[in-house]
């Protein structure tokens, strides 16, 4: 742990300190707003809650791991001390933050004096970063925020008493410079704009107009796009450092969530239940169509193990998986028809000719490697992800009404698959090798998540809680990327009290470990941004509260018993219905769901006693008509809605506010 730093700041609001001002000219304003919590006095619940996980660093670490981080999916920066504490050091790009993987551009706000405190703070409402440099000669105080229209960092720096800011941004040894930027001096206040040299509409020109037009306008829109963003989707928890964890990650997901289509691969499943697919990489592909074959997947060829090295595995390389979450969240016939389908097409034919026929009459696979675990034949990690694909690529294929000659042996193909190996302890990593020792990587569980399904046709129910408390029980390998797959593995199977301790492990235990996040709500143990997202803790947490497998709306349906009070609002269930809901002393007292297709709907509401469904159209202040909904067991109705229509489910008498508001605070 940073020296100066406390383990909860990240997660936990101080009495004091850093705030970003959103108020009057970024270009002429003071660059921070010194006065505790300014900023933060509004009666919108939405911006009360996204200022509220704002993160502060006592002291800025020299570790990019640790840093605080700006970013618009295209480029992300880090901010750290400069060598020796002689400032700060802000890292533009860099391995994992772009697709170029260029080296990282490097910009150095250096002081006259010498520095006594580094200190900033991280304001997530309008995404851009606060600090103030305490010196011998005086004080520097600075903001920065990187553009989210454009590759673009922007930079305001102002000084008091004696001190003198020089901002300057060096090229590597021997290279061509990395970074272009250009400043502008008014008094004491600078104004900066920088951008990589690699980088398309940014050229020095571009940003002399820019600082010329003062900025403000860009700022406007960049806090606009944010402030919407954040209002886009709801969480309120009694647990608040959960809460302040969840608005973390949607920062963080639209911080470096890659946009490109050619990053297909890279997209969280995160995107789809929190209502944030447009920041992923899928919109893209189906404009500019599918990325280029991937050929380099020629070196993991089935049958040579981990001698192959670690490269994707073809499933995941072909961007399939995001696809496949991406159709689930909008059943929109394009992604199915137009990438998916194709890509699925080319893996079942990529991983087909490797299968051999056994004496079982099944299709096995000979030595593969299971990552992070051992080379073994039929290798559970891939024979769950050539079953996931070949039953879906019929799925999809009889969906879209498509008669392909193929079909027939994918059918074939799909039935003669043969099932992953199991033993008391549960699914083994293959045939005749067991999880005996403690993986920081589950391969062997992934058709449990991502691929939400059975490790094969005839498994029992309960092998896949076998098979995850086994593989939980040994923790002596794991960092803080096993607990947030575990965690999401365990909200998946609605193991409410196995996925709260897991993420409570992860945002509250003390210390500076790998298995627990840094203070900038990342992973310690991987370098990039992108790498470092703990998005599986982010999506475990969403799916306590609407659910994420199978067909129906599932509305709370494994909340933790210490979460009596809970209000979420826009999150998306699959089929792409949005999910407002309230729980409160423990009880389901409404749900509101958005139908958005008006196919029949199972709504699995959870409100108890006389429950009354009701009905409003676009336009309509209130739901005024009762539905027709057919009871299918407790708390849930079958309802046949017309499309565009809200149902809104109350318990029969009451009277609930159904505003979105902050839920009660217990921890």
């Amino acid at each position: 742990m940073n020296a100066g730093f406390a383990r909860r700041t990240f997660l936990r609001t101080s009495a004091g300190g850093l705030a970003a001002a959103s108020a009057g000219s970024w270009t002429a304003g003071a660059p921070v707003a010194w006065a505790a919590g300014q900023g933060a006095a509004t009666d919108d619940p939405y911006e009360q809650a996204v200022r509220d996980a704002r993160m502060e660093w006592a002291a800025l670490p020299q570790d990019p791991r640790l840093a605080p981080h700006l970013g618009n999916g295209r480029l992300v920066v880090r901010a750290v001390a400069a060598p020796g504490g002689s400032g700060v050091r802000l890292l533009v790009g860099g391995p994992g933050t772009r697709t170029a993987e260029a080296p990282a551009g490097v910009l150095d706000l250096r002081p006259l004096g010498t520095p006594t405190v580094l200190e900033c703070a991280l304001d997530l409402w309008d995404a851009e970063l606060t600090g103030r440099i305490t010196t011998t000669r005086g004080t520097v105080v600075f903001s920065a925020l990187v553009d989210r229209h454009s590759p673009t960092l922007l930079l305001r720096a102002g000084t008091e008493g004696g001190e003198r800011l020089s901002c300057t941004a060096p090229a590597p040894d021997g290279s061509a410079p990395v970074l272009r930027s250009v400043s502008r001096t008014h008094g004491d206040r600078q104004l900066l704009a920088a951008s990589p040299a690699d980088a398309t509409g940014t050229g020095e020109d571009t940003l002399r107009e820019l600082l010329a037009a003062g900025a403000d306008s860009t700022v406007t829109r960049h806090r606009a796009w944010w402030h919407a963003f954040h209002r886009r989707s709801y969480v309120s928890l009694p647990e608040r450092t959960l809460q302040r964890f969840h608005r973390a990650q949607m920062y963080t997901l639209a911080a470096v969530t890659d946009p490109g289509p050619g990053r297909l691969a890279d997209a969280p499943a995160l995107l789809g239940p929190s209502r944030h697919l447009d920041v992923g990489p899928v919109a893209a592909a189906l404009e500019q169509g599918p990325p280029p074959a991937h050929e380099h997947l020629a070196g993991a060829l089935p049958g040579v193990g981990s001698k192959a090295g670690r490269t994707d595995d073809p499933v995941r390389a072909s961007g399939a998986l995001a696809l496949w979450e991406a159709h689930r969240y909008t059943a929109d016939p394009r992604i199915l028809r137009d990438l998916l389908r194709p890509a699925l097409a080319g893996v079942v034919g990529y991983y087909s000719g490797f299968l051999m026929e056994g004496v079982d009459g099944r299709l096995h696979l000979p030595v593969t490697h299971s990552p992070g675990q051992a080379d073994v034949s039929d290798c559970t990690h891939d024979l769950s992800l050539l079953r996931w694909a070949v039953t879906t690529l019929v799925t999809a294929t009889r969906g879209l009404r498509e008669k392909d000659p193929r079909l027939a042996r994918w059918e074939d193909l799909a039935a003669r698959l043969a099932p992953c190996h199991t033993d008391t302890s549960g699914v083994m990593i293959g045939a005749g090798l067991r999880v005996a020792r403690s993986c920081a990587e589950p391969s062997h569980l992934i058709w449990l998540l991502p691929l939400r399904q059975a490790p094969h046709p005839d498994a029992d129910p309960a092998l896949a809680h076998r098979s995850l408390h086994h593989w939980a029980g040994m923790r002596d390998a794991w960092h803080a990327g096993s607990y947030a797959t575990a965690a999401a593995m365990a909200a998946a199977l609605r193991d409410a009290p196995l996925a709260l301790e897991l993420l409570r492990h992860l945002t509250t235990a003390s210390g500076d470990e790998a298995d627990v996040l840094a203070p900038n709500s990342l992973y310690r143990h991987a370098v990039s941004p992108r790498a470092a997202a703990p998005f599986p803790a982010g999506q475990a947490l969403v799916e306590l509260l609407v659910g994420a497998g199978g067909d129906a709306v599932d509305v709370f349906p494994a909340v933790p018993d210490d979460w009596p009070d809970v209000l979420v609002a826009g999150l998306l269930a699959p089929g792409g219905h949005v999910v407002d809901a309230e729980r409160h002393a423990g009880r389901t007292r409404w749900v509101r769901v958005g139908a958005a297709d008006g196919r029949p709907l199972t709504l699995r509401h959870g409100v108890d006693g006389d429950a009354e469904v009701w009905t409003s159209r676009p336009g309509d202040t209130a739901p005024h008509r009762r539905a027709a909904a057919r009871p299918a067991g407790p708390g849930t109705a079958l309802v046949h809605p017309a499309p565009g229509t809200t149902l809104t489910v109350l318990r029969r008498g009451d009277d609930p506010d159904l505003t979105v508001r902050q839920a009660g605070a217990s921890r």
